[in-house]
């Protein structure tokens, strides 16, 4: 299952309508959401934008993760023994590091023009 920026919009607007839900008088403040959506740079794509995500995904995972994550994961043991599960859980829980230190990065970048 690939994380795409429609399942993150989703997400974060149902955490904003349940916090909403809670506390009728708080205001939840927006959310902005910028940058290239990462479900555009899984592999193969070759745009030079991706670059990084892909230098990222090298360095965490090996090829035969990479090939189970974005490839014909049936091929693979593991998808019949659980293993694909743990591996995409993995995957996602590596993305949301990745997605923060991106969004750390790009407030940075603000902060000092």
């Amino acid at each position: 299952m690939k994380l795409s920026a429609i399942s993150v919009a989703i997400a974060l607007a149902g955490v904003v309508g349940i916090a909403s839900a809670a506390s009728q008088t708080t205001i939840m403040p927006s959310v902005t959401v910028s940058g290239a959506p990462v479900a555009q740079c899984t592999p193969p794509t070759a745009d030079p934008a991706c670059a990084n995500f892909h230098r990222w995904i090298r360095a965490n995972f090996t090829d035969r993760e990479i090939g189970m994550l974005f490839g014909a994961s049936t091929a693979y043991p593991e998808y019949a023994t659980g293993g694909i599960d743990r591996l995409e859980r993995r995957y996602h829980g590596k993305l949301h590091e990745y997605l923060a230190t991106q969004q750390a990065a790009s407030r940075a970048e603000i902060a000092v023009k």
